[in-house]
């Protein structure tokens, strides 16, 4: 049986259009595309696009106008719906999920088995209590933290200054220091008592003359612009409520030509695929830590939202990629 192909149509294509293409991506029957009218778009509205579509949905008004003004013949005949969905929402937002299910519902078959992406649930952004960074620190994350370390090793200079943002108790810049030893390292942190507990990690590993711990806010650096060579953050985009602020100063505060390595969570589609996952990395983890991977897992972006996201940060010449069956990457390597 055909599919009906069915394209979605808003200003810039990073929220509202894009944010239909994936709930429809996978419903039975049909074929979903997105694109934007301006300049800039993520995908812009083309000929072809509107050629290939059997429905197209707008979101206002202005849509519809700027199509019928740009492309007269290509629309011609073909049915154009409003839905009549303000700029007012993020990607995936759940009040901009459940506007788009119960408008669709009234043109095509939406199936509520199929319509099933896990939202995501925030987190506290900072693990502040003393108990807390005793137990985060107390989770064998050696492998990971190995593998992230190599990593930024390769893509990073021999020599300069280099940025942890989010550095937690100071695992990974301790690793780093074994792989670059010509690296100084500044790894900040909102959480007092994680980089108590970093503190300790440093001394014992007696690497204080390169590692610097400071009790700053990712979202707001005092750094001057383009003061490092390179910028490194592993799982720190999860626990922002909004990571965009954050993003901006990792361009302002890195070098033209500098190196950026970032990595996260992945948050699975559905609930069935993140309690696997924390069967399979936490098994041998207390009912605490069980439930902190499966928040982290919830409170994480999808592929789609984090290469938005960079590029609305003006992040230039990332590689972004599903990098495991829980984890997405970020990087560029220096110049």
């Amino acid at each position: 049986m055909d599919r009906t192909k069915i394209l979605f149509v808003c200003s810039q294509n990073k929220w509202r259009s894009l944010t239909a293409e994936k709930i429809c991506e996978k419903i039975s029957g049909y074929s979903a595309r997105s694109a934007g009218t301006e300049k800039g778009a993520r995908i812009r509205v083309t000929e072809g696009l509107l050629g290939w579509a059997d429905l197209i949905f707008v979101m206002e008004k202005k849509h519809s106008d700027r199509l019928r003004s740009k492309f007269p013949d290509s629309i011609k005949g073909k049915k154009v719906i409003c839905l009549q969905i303000p700029d007012n929402y993020r990607y995936m937002e759940p009040e901009l999920v459940e506007i788009l299910q119960a408008k669709l519902g009234l043109y095509m078959e939406m199936p509520d088995n199929e319509i099933n992406f896990m939202q995501r649930v925030l987190e506290p952004e900072v693990m502040d209590s003393w108990e807390e960074a005793i137990e985060y620190d107390s989770m064998d994350f050696t492998e990971v933290n190995a593998a992230f370390a190599k990593s930024a090793a390769a893509l990073g200079p021999v020599f300069g200054n280099v940025l942890d943002a989010g550095t937690g108790t100071a695992r990974i810049p301790i690793a780093l220091t074994q792989l670059r030893p010509e690296w100084k390292l500044t790894c900040i942190d909102l959480s007092a008592n994680m980089l108590k507990v970093g503190a300790q990690n440093v001394e014992k590993a007696r690497v204080r003359s390169q590692i610097n711990l400071e009790l700053i806010d990712a979202k707001a650096m005092p750094y001057p612009d383009n003061s490092f060579d390179m910028v490194i953050s592993n799982s720190i985009i999860h626990h922002l409520p909004d990571p965009l602020p954050f993003l901006r100063e990792v361009r302002r505060v890195l070098k033209p030509n500098g190196a950026i390595f970032l990595r996260d969570l992945l948050r699975p589609e559905t609930r069935e695929i993140r309690d696997n996952l924390v069967e399979l990395y936490a098994a041998d983890c207390n009912s605490h830590q069980k439930q902190l991977f499966s928040d982290s897992l919830q409170a994480a972006f999808t592929l789609d939202e984090i290469e938005t996201m960079v590029e609305s940060a003006r992040l230039e010449g990332l590689r972004i990629y599903e990098s495991s069956d829980r984890h997405w990457t970020a990087e560029r390597v220096w110049m």
